[in-house]
């Protein structure tokens, strides 16, 4: 009882993040092609984050299909995101952000540039192992609550280290700070709409 009223406590914080969040990157999408230069087609992928969890925000976690659908938006951030690095989108150069683990191993020191570079190796490979499993977790709504958790401090680290190496566009373009947010609200609303946590829940209770 003590858990749930502290998640409930969490609500209203993680919803206002979440606003704030969206309001920023909202900016960023309509300055960048002056400030950057961004090209339209550089937008398009930060512009649907921005509707998608801009639903979740509206909603504010209430209307379970929604927190159902940004789940499973959270898990294919970060499935394709480890399916990139193995080079199954793609080789390097067409298309895809990285194409192998070696350009995301040089990907990951940029992001901790701040750190030797002898440890992108090992941040690479613990980053690879957190993502595919918040990815299979949240794809079958394995611990939803503790996974999204995860996922938002996760990518609160990623989004932190972007910015402290210079990487402002790219923390932009992701939309980390969003997805981040999102994830926590996630966590403490009902998003167990076809998981395994809710068939656990129904043998429980049968």
């Amino acid at each position: 009882m003590l858990s749930w009223k502290r998640e409930l406590d969490m609500k209203p914080a993680a919803s206002i993040a979440l606003w704030m969040t969206l309001s920023i990157e909202l900016g960023y999408v309509i300055l960048a092609p002056f400030v950057w230069h961004a090209s339209w087609g550089h937008l398009v992928q930060p512009s649907i984050l921005v509707l998608l969890f801009g639903l979740l925000a509206i909603a504010r976690g209430r209307v379970r299909w929604i927190t159902m659908l940004l789940r499973l938006i959270l898990s294919a951030e970060f499935g394709l995101s480890v399916a990139d690095r193995f080079g199954w989108l793609g080789p390097p150069g067409h298309g895809a952000a990285w194409g192998d683990f070696a350009h995301f191993v040089t990907y990951t020191h940029q992001v901790n540039a701040f750190l030797p570079a002898s440890f992108a190796p090992l941040l690479a490979v613990l980053a690879t192992i957190f993502e595919a499993t918040f990815a299979v977790a949240l794809l079958l709504g394995i611990r939803i609550r503790q996974t999204s958790a995860g996922a938002a401090i996760l990518l609160c680290l990623f989004g932190t280290a972007m910015m402290a190496s210079g990487l402002v566009e790219s923390q932009f373009f992701y939309a980390v700070f969003v997805l981040a947010s999102g994830a926590w609200l996630i966590s403490v609303t009902d998003a167990s709409l076809i998981s395994v946590d809710r068939l656990i829940e129904r043998i429980h209770h049968s």
